[in-house]
């Protein structure tokens, strides 16, 4: 029987390190995007802060009465009030209501309903979206309620969901709130965008 010596063994290659996934082409687009999205909201819906500054000389005490002015001054119903490039007037707020819907289709609230009536005009120089969602209601002991977009599906021409508004075009809106029974709103936070500085109406 003939002899034959063992083949030398290939060296096997070792693997190619794997590209970390933050440098592979997927992520960077999407992180690219979201920056893209982010910054278009924040340049809609950031206006300028002006009169935030005091002039030379300006002691606390002014800076005091500047403040009580400006409470003296809130935007309540039926005033326009602006964030971004929607201009808000509040029409009227209703805390009456417990069950939205017909025979067919209705959802219960947890508390009670409290519908916001506000009319929404785009001053603005191009097409935005209008999100009940965006929206806060609040009260005198300074708990903050967000919008139930579930219970404004149920309410016939609630158009808080979403509605796009043409520059110059207005829309009449109603944004609907769960609160608990017996709460009585002192006002409403009313924003252009998620990203914006918002606008409060005092209801009260």
């Amino acid at each position: 029987m003939t002899y034959s010596p063992p083949l030398p063994q290939q060296p096997v290659p070792a693997p190619a390190p794997k590209k970390p996934f933050y440098k592979k082409a997927w992520f960077l687009v999407l992180a690219a995007i979201v920056v893209i999205i982010i910054g278009v909201n924040a340049n809609k819906g950031g206006g300028a802060d002006t009169g935030s500054a005091e002039a030379p000389g300006d002691n606390g005490a002014a800076s005091a009465d500047s403040g009580d002015a400006t409470e003296a001054s809130a935007v309540g119903i039926g005033q326009p009030a602006a964030d971004g490039d929607f201009q808000f007037v509040v029409n009227g707020v209703d805390c009456s209501q417990t069950e939205l819907g017909d025979e067919y289709l209705s959802t219960q609230a947890q508390g009670q309903f409290c519908i916001v009536d506000v009319t929404v005009s785009n001053i603005g120089s191009e097409a935005q979206g209008f999100f009940g969602e965006n929206a806060t209601l609040l009260n005198a002991e300074g708990q903050e309620f967000s919008a139930d977009s579930e219970a404004a599906f149920y309410l016939q021409d609630s158009s808080s969901l979403y509605e796009e508004i043409n520059p110059g075009n207005t829309l009449n809106s109603k944004v609907v709130f769960d609160v608990p029974a017996g709460m009585t709103p002192s006002g409403i936070e009313l924003h252009d965008s998620a990203f914006s500085g918002g606008v409060t109406v005092a209801l009260q």
